[in-house]
């Protein structure tokens, strides 16, 4: 199965968090601490991150980190790309050595599919995803208000 890295999971999570901030410092300790995720992992993903110029850091006492653009002009892709990781769906389509690339009958149909992928990954901002967050938010508050929940 198509599977993300950790690494590149993590770093999503975190521009979402900083997409919420809007635009407030946020420690990496803060993140990783919301988040429930590995404080020294993260802050590898976050360095990713400031090489890339999407996120920037400021010292100090009120520092942290944040993000450079707008989630609605920060897509997926990009922070896929952030930590350099390839998002090849079969290994031909990031491994130009492979032994079978000239006879492979799966090649032109996979580069099919990983070009569709690709798309989804590139139109889809992180201001899509906080709303698909704050969707599911209503969902569940609204399924604890009929199931008389608090």
């Amino acid at each position: 199965m198509f599977r993300l890295s950790k690494k590149t999971e993590y770093a999503i999570l975190a521009m979402q968090y900083l997409a919420e901030k809007s635009g407030e410092p946020v420690s990496a300790k803060e993140i990783a601490t919301s988040l429930g995720i590995s404080f020294e992992f993260l802050s590898k993903s976050l360095q990713s991150l400031m090489k890339s110029g999407l996120v920037n850091s400021q010292q100090g006492i009120k520092g942290g980190y944040h993000l450079v653009g707008t989630p609605d002009v920060i897509s997926v892709m990009d922070i896929i790309q952030a930590v350099s990781e390839n998002v090849g769906i079969v290994e031909c389509m990031t491994d130009s050595d492979c032994v079978r690339s000239c006879t492979c009958d799966l090649k032109d149909p996979m580069s099919v599919l990983q070009s569709k992928v690709n798309e989804v990954f590139t139109q889809t901002f992180l201001a899509d995803l906080a709303n698909e967050t704050q969707n599911n938010q209503i969902l569940k508050n609204d399924f604890k208000i009929l199931n008389g929940i608090n």
